[in-house]
């Protein structure tokens, strides 16, 4: 086991208060998937004007330590990889594990890249009662958006307005998160880019905490 501790009254502080308060209103989202891939489509022989087919499921983001890090300050944790990895987000790494425990990566925060986006998704399944709608579509479409009436069960569909999460990252990481509004994920991310700054301008020397590794159990 390693015990960490960080010491939050430095420059990391602040983003990292920012972090845990922007994921815990994207947990207080009504809804939350991980993105599994996204293809690209012919729009005309789908009938649709959305020109990408997205994989999801849902995401289970929470706070939680891994028994191999001992700590006070409870870590946001995202499942990874359909829920095959959990990663567990600590001020200065990120430590991904199988959810056997028995595989795990560190990763330094400095080399994970956290970028936003917001996506206008057409809405096929229930939407989420905290959604912003910004628009109406067809399931099936003419190219002008009018309604497909060749088919007898054609039905309307919200475009909604979420956000999302993208982190990739040393060893082939690459998630998505989406979130059911745009807001937390953007502040998320602005929280972690700029801790990622803060982390880069000072020496391995100067990171705010101490880390020492305490006898197996």
């Amino acid at each position: 086991m390693v015990s960490v501790d960080f010491d939050l009254d430095t420059e990391v502080g602040p983003p990292h208060r920012k972090m845990h308060e922007a994921f815990e209103a994207m947990r207080a989202c009504r809804a939350a998937w991980s993105i599994d891939s996204t293809q690209r489509i012919d729009r005309v022989k789908a009938r649709s004007l959305a020109g990408t087919v997205v994989q999801r499921h849902p995401a289970r983001l929470a706070r939680g330590a891994h028994p191999l890090v001992a700590t006070s300050d409870a870590p946001l944790t995202v499942a990874f990889q359909g829920g095959l990895s959990v990663a567990h987000f600590y001020p200065g790494f990120v430590l991904v594990a199988a959810q056997n425990e028995s595989d795990f990566a560190l990763i330094d925060l400095k080399d994970l890249e956290v970028q936003h986006s917001v996506s206008q998704f057409t809405e096929s399944e229930e939407l989420p009662g905290d959604a912003t709608v910004i628009g109406k579509t067809w399931a099936k479409a003419n190219k002008d958006g009018s309604r497909d009436r060749r088919f007898a069960h054609n039905r309307e569909l919200p475009i909604a307005r979420y956000g999302e999460v993208h982190l990739t990252g040393p060893g082939g990481l690459r998630e998505t998160i989406m979130v059911s509004r745009a807001e937390p994920s953007l502040a998320f991310c602005a929280a972690a880019r700029e801790l990622k700054r803060i982390l880069a301008s000072v020496s391995a020397t100067r990171i705010p905490g101490h880390t020492k590794a305490l006898p197996a159990r």
